[in-house]
């Protein structure tokens, strides 16, 4: 039991190869060498509750990701053939793929490197690194995969040259680690989640704490500055989702109304006025985000499925929630009794496209990387 529990802790974090390939359309026609996961996922395109006009595979071994913001190319980190995760660029058509962080490896060390996000002027990238003294030992590297954070720092990569600078260097200690770090919408802020107790059987994730940093530069150094801790609720983990399109709010996932693997709430918190408002709530809600106009939250939930979960979209306020997936349906003639669950997700800048990282195994944390073309706008 005790050995179970352990993955459980892991799995519930966040949800999360080389060779160049063109997206794979919706189609089923043709198919049949497809994996069953992918022929449930491309198929349900069909569903009349789903949003999605097409669904297109970018990579068959993607993980988080991250859409710049001319459009023009995509981020997602991914494991290799030596089981770390390194962060790669592609091209929307799934053309030009190539790591950005393979031949960093005497700056960063040999273990994970993920969960990359683009600053809004396009000119760097902010990411995780498994810190260098728990490089190479088995239950730390497993704990600083991307999606699970610990024992890790975070690092900025300058992308026209590629230089790496450390921006956030966690106490070297069990308890450290850092998750899901994104820029303001006007890049003059920082915000990441933030381990400072590990988990035990109180707290299943362990604590976590939501940092707003101000990022700037000093002789031509990234540093973040005026660094300011957040627990809007109780004590619990806290994923963070950034910071609204004017900055007032935080938006994150949290499950310190559960403390439970499988449960957790979208929340905003209001930081002038120190209010917390509950948006979104049941059995399973997580990966949230801001669309590009600021119009709509879009999020993954497993609220309203027997298995899996889904991206819908809301209003700020939490009104009006609406599916944009439904690749979980045992009524589609494609479903083929597999469990799907939506992860991390970007958008295109127009708003019109979504790239998504599905996990298809939760205990392997396999999944692809799937473009959404929207029907219409959210």
């Amino acid at each position: 039991m005790k050995k179970w529990h352990i993955i459980l802790v892991f799995v519930g974090f966040t949800l999360i190869a080389c060779i160049p390939t063109k997206p794979t359309t919706n189609s089923t026609n043709g198919n049949a060498a497809l994996s069953p996961e992918l022929q449930q996922i491309l198929g349900s395109v069909e569903s009349l509750k789903s949003r999605a006009k097409r669904i297109s595979l970018l990579n068959e071994n993607g993980g988080r990701v991250s859409w710049s913001p001319n459009g023009d190319v995509i981020l997602m980190d991914r494991k290799n053939d030596d089981g770390y995760y390194d962060i790669y660029m592609v091209r929307p058509d799934g053309g030009n793929e190539q790591c950005l962080t393979c031949d960093q490896r005497k700056v960063l060390g040999i273990g994970h490197i993920g969960q990359p996000e683009w600053h809004p002027s396009g000119k760097y990238i902010v990411f995780q690194v498994q810190k260098l003294k728990n490089q190479g030992r088995p239950g730390r590297d497993l704990a600083a995969t991307p999606g699970f954070g610990r024992h890790s720092d975070l690092w900025l990569m300058e992308f026209a040259s590629k230089r790496c600078f450390l921006l956030r260097q966690t106490p070297e200690t069990e308890t450290s680690g850092v998750l899901h770090p994104h820029f303001s919408h006007d890049g003059k802020n920082l915000t990441w989640g933030e381990m400072y107790e590990a988990p035990t059987s109180s707290y299943g994730y362990g604590k976590w704490k939501i940092q707003v940093a101000d990022f700037n530069f000093t002789s031509e150094i990234p540093v973040l500055s005026n660094i300011k801790s957040y627990e809007p609720g109780k004590p619990g983990w806290y994923e963070n989702h950034g910071l609204s399109p004017d900055g007032k709010k935080l938006l994150f996932t949290s499950s310190f109304a559960f403390n439970k693997p499988f449960h957790a709430n979208v929340y905003s918190y209001d930081i002038a006025q120190d209010r917390l408002e509950l948006l979104a709530d049941g059995k399973w809600n997580e990966h949230a985000l801001y669309s590009p106009d600021g119009k709509k939250i879009v999020w993954m939930s497993g609220a309203h499925n027997k298995s899996g979960t889904d991206y819908w979209s809301m209003n700020p306020d939490g009104s009006g929630k609406v599916a944009i997936t439904d690749w979980n349906n045992p009524e589609l003639p494609t479903w083929k009794n597999k469990m799907i669950v939506a992860a991390d997700v970007s958008m295109s800048p127009d708003g019109k496209r979504m790239v998504a990282y599905l996990q298809t195994n939760l205990l392997t944390q396999n999944g692809v990387t799937v473009l959404i073309e929207l029907k219409d706008n959210l």
